[in-house]
């Protein structure tokens, strides 16, 4: 199935939302990092897996601290799920 741009963008900030302990009515923008959201390291990879699952992609070991902004996020979840 394909996802469009939005949907995989508000699929990710839905998932960053129920690992979030403070703040949990905050506005969530694109450009927004993890750790401003609230989310340390253990948290991160919690959302890694969760978003593993919910797309049914694989997050490669060697990115799991690459992605800073929910944009980053978003864009590699587009990519790993566009055709080859």
């Amino acid at each position: 199935m394909t996802m469009t741009v939005n949907q995989v963008s508000l699929d990710v900030v839905s998932l960053t939302r129920k690992l979030m302990t403070e703040d949990v009515d905050r506005k969530i923008n694109a450009d927004d990092t993890f750790v401003d959201l609230g989310l340390d390291s253990l948290k991160l990879v919690d959302l890694l897996a969760a978003v593993e699952t919910h797309f049914d992609i694989e997050v490669p070991d060697e990115l799991v601290g690459s992605f800073a902004k929910v944009q980053d996020l978003s864009d590699f979840v587009l990519s790993a799920r566009s055709p080859v």
